[in-house]
C-alpha cells in the first residue's frame, strides 16, 4: 500500500475492482494452481523429448529405479502439503494475535503484502506440480524411461520452497512487531495523496447535483477521468464527499455549475465501498494510527509506548501534509484543475477529527499526552522556520492547548499536572517566530 499512498486513493471503478482481485490471499495461489499443470506438462514433454537424455549424457542420475523415483516424489508431495498447512496455520495465528493487539483494520494492509501472497502461491504451485509428477511416474519403468529431468526440476523447486518458507515465516514474525507497522503507517500518511491549492469557494448557484446511488464509503475519486469528461465545460465542480467519508443513498455526491454530459462516467469515477479500507490512502492511514494508539491504551493491552510511537508518526504525517493547509473561508482545489473544489481533502479534513480522537484517548495517560504536546511544540518550532502558514501554527498550538487542558483535568497527581504544564511551556521557549504566529 505504500505505492498507493504516494499516488492517492483508488481512481475509479476499474482500479477498485483490480485491487479487490489482487489484494487478497487467494488470487495469486489460484493462478499458481492453474499454472502448475501447464508447467508440469511442459516439463514432462521436454523431459521425454530431450532433457532426460541430456542429463544422462552428463552423468546426472537422480533416480536409479522406478520405486526410488516414486518414493522420492511421494515424500516431496507430503513435505509440500505439510509446508502449505504450516504456513496457512502460522499466517492465521499471526493475524489473529496481531489484530487483537493492534487493530483489525490492519488486516487490509497485510492482505496486500506481496511476500505473503508470493509465498502462498509458491507453496501451492510446488504441491500441485509434485502431484502431477507423481501421477506420471511408473514404479515398474526401466531406468531409461524414468523422467530424470522432471525429478531434478522438482528437487530444485523444493530447495527454493524451503528457502522461501524460512523467509516467509521470518516476515510473518516481524508482522507482530508493532513499531514496524506503525512506522510504515506514518511513512504512508506523510505522503500527500492529492495535491491541492487554496481557492475561493464558488458562490453561485449550482445547476446540477449528482446524488449517491448507494450507501457506503468513498474509496477514491478519479479526478483525471472526470476532468477529461468535462473538458468542454469550464464550470465549477464541487466534490461533496472526500475519500474515506461515509455517504447515504441520495446524499449529494458532486455538485456542478453546469449539468455533466454523462452521469455514468462520473459514477464510475467515484467507487463506493461497503467499509473503510486502506485504498482510501492518507485519510485511512491517519485514522488507523489513532486507532492503534487508542487500542494500545486500552486496559486490556496498556502499551503506552506503542501509543507514543503513534504520536511520533502522527507528527511526521502532519509535517508531510503541511502544504495542504487551507485557511478558514477558503476551499481546497485540485492543483491540476482549480475549478474542482475538494472540501474535506485539505489538512483539517485529514487531521482534525483524528487528532481530537487521539486527545480523547491520550488524556488519561500523562506520558502520552506529554509526548504529543512536545511533538506539537517541535512541529511549530520547525515549521515556523520553513514559512509554514500562520493558520496551521495557530491550529497546532490550539490542539496542544486542548490536549493540555484535557490531560490536566484527568491527571490524578500534582506531579503529573506539573509535567504536563512544563511540556506545554516549551511553546514559549526560544522561537520568536512561533510567538508571533501564536
Amino acid at each position: 500500500m505504500r505505492a498507493l499512498a504516494a499516488t492517492g486513493p483508488l481512481k475509479g471503478i476499474r482500479d477498485w475492482v483490480i485491487h479487490r482481485l489482487v489484494a487478497n490471499y487467494w488470487s495469486l495461489p489460484a493462478v499458481a494452481v492453474l499454472a502448475a499443470p501447464l508447467v508440469g506438462a511442459a516439463v514432462l514433454w521436454a523431459d521425454h523429448a530431450f532433457a532426460s537424455r541430456l542429463l544422462l549424457d552428463w552423468g546426472v542420475t537422480p533416480a536409479t529405479t522406478g520405486d526410488a523415483a516414486q518414493d522420492v516424489t511421494i515424500a516431496i508431495v507430503g513435505i509440500n502439503a505439510a509446508f502449505l498447512t504450516l504456513y496457512w496455520s502460522v499466517t492465521l495465528i499471526v493475524l489473529t494475535l496481531a489484530t487483537g493487539n493492534l487493530g483489525v483494520r490492519l488486516v487490509d494492509r497485510w492482505l496486500d503484502k506481496g511476500l505473503v501472497r508470493l509465498s502462498m502461491a509458491g507453496l501451492t504451485f510446488c504441491l500441485v506440480f509434485s502431484v502431477i509428477v507423481l501421477m506420471r511416474i511408473d514404479a515398474e519403468a526401466s531406468f531409461e524411461q524414468l523422467p530424470h529431468f522432471t525429478i531434478v526440476a522438482m528437487l530444485a523447486l523444493e530447495l527454493v520452497n524451503i528457502g522461501m518458507l524460512g523467509v516467509a515465516i521470518h516476515d510473518l514474525g516481524r508482522t507482530m512487531f508493532v513499531d514496524r507497522s506503525i512506522a510504515h503507517l506514518g511513512t504512508d500518511a506523510g505522503s500527500v495523496a492529492i495535491p491541492v491549492v487554496t481557492a475561493d469557494p464558488y458562490d453561485g448557484e449550482w445547476g446540477f447535483t449528482l446524488p449517491s446511488k448507494r450507501e457506503g464509503y468513498i474509496e477514491g475519486i478519479d479526478l483525471a477521468a472526470i476532468e477529461q469528461e468535462l473538458a468542454m465545460d469550464a464550470g465549477a465542480v464541487r466534490f461533496c464527499a472526500a475519500p474515506g467519508q461515509h455517504v447515504l443513498e441520495g446524499e449529494p455526491l458532486v455538485r456542478f455549475q453546469n449539468a455533466p454530459p454523462r452521469e455514468d462516467t462520473i459514477y464510475k469515477s467515484i467507487p463506493i465501498g461497503e467499509f473503510r479500507s486502506s485504498v482510501q490512502s492518507t485519510v485511512y492511514q491517519v485514522r488507523l494510527l489513532v486507532e492503534v494508539a487508542a487500542r494500545a491504551l486500552s486496559p486490556g493491552i496498556n502499551d503506552f509506548y506503542s501509543a507514543m510511537a503513534c504520536a511520533d508518526q502522527l507528527a511526521a504525517a502532519i509535517s508531510g501534509n503541511a502544504d495542504i493547509w487551507v485557511d478558514e473561508g477558503k476551499v481546497a482545489a485540485w492543483k491540476t484543475a482549480p475549478r474542482f473544489e475538494l472540501p474535506g481533502q485539505d489538512f483539517l479534513g485529514l487531521f482534525d477529527a483524528p487528532l481530537k480522537a487521539f486527545r480523547q484517548a491520550a488524556a488519561d495517560y500523562p506520558s502520552v499526552s506529554i509526548r504529543m504536546i512536545d511533538n506539537y511544540a517541535r512541529l511549530c518550532a520547525l515549521m515556523a522556520t520553513q514559512g509554514c502558514p500562520p493558520g496551521l501554527l495557530r491550529y497546532l498550538r490550539k490542539s496542544a492547548e486542548e490536549l493540555r487542558d484535557h490531560a490536566l483535568a484527568n491527571a490524578e497527581q500534582d506531579i503529573d499536572r506539573r509535567d504536563i504544564a512544563e511540556a506545554f511551556a516549551r511553546f514559549d521557549q526560544p522561537s520568536p517566530t512561533l510567538k508571533s504566529a501564536a
